[in-house]
């Protein structure tokens, strides 16, 4: 009988019935949906991706009538109308203003700059605002709701195609409250920290629990549907304060003689808006009873909307983590130890 030749698994190449974790992982995330690293500026990729893939694929797609289109590409597609609308907007001021008289024109440019500069803040704001209060939310909960990942959709193939086309989507992880994708979470706790459960542990010890506990995707998906709800219904009231504050910022005098590029001379000017806002105007009415009451009302509608705006960004960051570091009470013992039963 001959000796059996040992063999050094490490050394056996990476083809044939054994494959290497190595490139498990290279053709997992070459081919499947999975999340993928973030950036400081993953928004703005994302962003930049869906408004050129909107011009060049998901409206000539959606005109079409594909049979690909999905509700991915139907959400995206409202980029481009606030876009087209905000230019829109902004031209309507001062498209023509070069064909009026010295005097007209520059009046005409004051109402520009200060519509402009409503259409910016009114953006800012609403981003601003959700950027905030999700960074907050993930420092305390650890439930990233800006969490993208990469999704690879298979496509059917179209008229005059041999085989449909592969396309890369970028949904965020928690899009949905009863369906995140705690697959994908699992899968990345799998690949690359050797745990399963890695995200939800770190969300339990969020919460305050120390102690390992057996199953913590449990907790962890009850506590992540409560951030999600109630940061989304917060969200949905707070960022449009926060944008019609914006819009009103950029209607004060500050903002009429902007030098765009002057970069101090913006932040002047929204240093001076916002005191000019919240000192708010006089206006002339006639002295009737609607007269009286519209005054103070037009008075402080400034400092009302700067006041809401603050208090809609704090309740929008402090509700949902409160609701997160709940800790239910646990199951107490419905049998009184103390008390005689028959034993039947």
């Amino acid at each position: 009988m001959q000796p059996v030749a040992s063999v050094n698994v490490e050394n056996l190449p990476n083809v044939g019935y054994l494959v290497s974790d190595k490139d498990k992982k290279e053709k997992f995330y070459k081919y499947e949906t999975h999340i993928h690293k973030q950036g400081p500026l993953e928004g703005v990729k994302v962003g930049a991706h869906k408004l050129y893939n909107d011009i060049l694929t998901y409206y000539p797609k959606g005109f079409a009538g594909s049979k690909n289109s999905d509700f991915y590409e139907y959400l995206s597609l409202g980029m481009v109308p606030n876009i087209v609308g905000s230019l829109m907007l902004m031209a309507s001021y001062g498209l023509v203003n070069h064909k009026f008289s010295a005097d007209d024109a520059r009046f005409a440019n004051i109402s520009f700059k200060q519509a402009a500069a409503g259409v910016i803040l009114y953006a800012a704001g609403k981003w601003a605002f959700q950027k905030l209060s999700r960074t907050v939310i993930n420092a305390f909960t650890g439930v990233n709701l800006d969490l993208f990942y990469t999704k690879k959709v298979n496509e059917l193939p179209e008229p005059g195609q041999e085989k449909g086309l592969v396309r890369t989507q970028y949904p965020r992880v928690y899009d949905s409250v009863q369906f995140y994708r705690s697959d994908l979470l699992t899968k990345d706790g799998e690949l690359n920290h050797n745990n399963a459960y890695y995200h939800d542990d770190r969300i339990v010890e969020k919460v305050g629990y120390k102690d390992k506990k057996n199953a913590s995707n449990q907790m962890a998906s009850e506590k992540i549907r409560g951030v999600k709800a109630r940061a989304t219904a917060l969200e949905n009231i707070g960022k449009y304060i926060v944008a019609a504050t914006g819009v009103a910022l950029g209607s004060q005098n500050a903002f009429g003689g902007i030098k765009i590029k002057q970069p101090r001379t913006i932040l002047s000017a929204i240093k001076e808006g916002a005191i000019e806002l919240w000192k708010g105007r006089d206006i002339d009415v006639k002295n009737t009873n609607l007269g009286k009451l519209i005054k103070p009302l037009y008075k402080h509608l400034g400092k009302g909307l700067i006041i809401a705006s603050a208090v809609a960004t704090f309740l929008t960051c402090l509700i949902p983590i409160l609701g997160f570091k709940h800790k239910p009470d646990n199951m107490k013992s419905k049998v009184d130890t103390k008390k005689e039963y028959e034993v039947c």
